[in-house]
């Protein structure tokens, strides 16, 4: 007998092909996969023979596969979770006979693509590094498709040109901006889809032309990816503060570390905002984006609970700080009394600054009271060169490539 959970494959299967099925099962009942198109492309694609120095059944297991790291353990390419390979899918939504740009390269997810698009379609598959293209190659070798794919290696910050226009584009690594060489060769009509770091917030969102020169789309997807390399790289920083405490920021955000550590090392007061959420609203994410559309400062607080004593949310949570550093705050939650399941938004301060307090907290309230339950956000791209006074109202998020504007429309 085999048994199936939302982490893929636990029974006592051996064969590759039901392993497999298993695993497609799993996605299907955790809603990652909805299409029957998507759900063929991964029963017709044996993920083992992309992950081939594991064992059988841990390619089948709903979770990364690291295939390089450097000299210091860092990972630099990875083969990707079923579930976001299959959510990036179903963003995409890949039809018959498109082309199709994947930007990074691990040969999964390219044959995947070419199960989609089929033969009359074409998928040219770009990485900067050039031991991650030739183990794809052998992969898509061990397959019996290496010429389903076009396979290249150069930075995919340049797109391929010569095939350009292109239906879809995806982006299977972390980007730090929205290339304007994208934009340009992706056909009218046609779909970006990218996991894309927003003030420091790893989203997955898609992209779809709206008019001249203007992209829009969401989808906000919590994730985390390989960094992109090359010229295109993440300025993402991590500093350390007070023990048990990081903050990372987006590397545009002035930050002084030292002032920071001294408000932190003081003793916090809450402040409570009256906003009350059910444990499986989802909310957390949305917070996250939330803050850092309306935040001019704005950093994301981890600690360890072990080491640290500060009331962060798990995962790291929205931190900011006054002008001089002098006083921070960062948003907590607490169990509402006598309702089980039930948590209550508010800010812990440190430091003298009431008015930093009350700003998180009015904050709070103004998400509860006109965005809670709404569409979301939507992310606003430009082509290079357009004048900002036609640009939506929002945050412009200061990245190189193409200008970006996060806005939050009211439901």
């Amino acid at each position: 007998m085999k048994t199936v959970s939302d982490r893929g494959v636990t029974g006592p299967a051996t064969d590759s092909s039901e392993l497999n099925d298993q695993l497609v099962h799993a996605l299907e009942g955790a809603g990652r996969i909805t299409s029957p198109e998507i759900a063929a492309a991964f029963r017709a694609t044996p993920r083992h023979l992309f992950v081939p120095d594991v064992e059988l059944r841990e390619a089948y297991r709903d979770d990364y596969q690291p295939t390089e790291r450097d000299g210091d353990g860092r990972l630099l390419s990875s083969v990707s979770a079923p579930w976001l390979v299959a959510q990036m899918l179903e963003y995409l939504r890949p039809q018959p006979g498109n082309s199709v740009l994947e930007i990074g390269s691990g040969g999964y997810n390219a044959v995947l693509l070419h199960q989609l698009v089929g033969d009359a379609g074409a998928v040219t598959s770009i990485d900067i590094d050039p031991v991650v293209t030739e183990r794809a190659r052998r992969c898509l070798r061990a397959a019996g498709l290496e010429a389903a794919v076009r396979l290249l290696t150069g930075d995919g910050a340049q797109g391929v040109p010569d095939a350009a226009p292109y239906d879809r584009i995806e982006v299977t690594v972390q980007a730090a901006a929205i290339e304007q060489t994208w934009l340009d060769q992706l056909a009218p009509g046609g779909v970006l889809v990218v996991p894309l770091r927003v003030r420091g917030l790893g989203r997955l969102v898609a992209l779809t032309r709206d008019g001249e020169g203007h992209y829009s789309g969401g989808g906000w997807l919590p994730c985390g990816f390989v960094p992109m390399r090359g010229e295109a790289a993440s300025s993402t920083q991590m500093h350390a503060l007070i023990p048990g405490a990081r903050v990372r920021v987006d590397g545009t955000q002035p930050l002084d570390t030292e002032a920071l550590t001294k408000a932190l090392d003081t003793t916090g007061s809450p402040r409570w905002s009256g906003v009350e959420v059910g444990a499986s609203e989802g909310t957390r994410p949305v917070i996250d984006l939330w803050f850092a559309t309306v935040l001019d400062t704005y950093g994301t607080l981890l600690t360890d609970p072990k080491e640290s004593a500060l009331q962060a949310l798990p995962g790291g949570t929205p931190l900011t700080w006054n002008t001089d550093s002098t006083a921070a705050a960062y948003v907590t939650m607490r169990p509402v009394e006598g309702q089980s399941g039930r948590y209550e938004y508010g800010v812990i301060v440190h430091g003298e600054d009431e008015d930093l307090a009350e700003a998180l907290v009015e904050h709070l309230r103004e998400w509860g009271r006109d965005h809670r339950g709404g569409p979301g956000p939507v992310l606003h791209v430009y082509d290079s060169g357009t004048d900002p006074a036609t640009m939506a109202p929002g945050r412009a998020l200061e990245r190189p490539g193409a200008p970006m504007v996060l806005t939050w429309p009211k439901d």
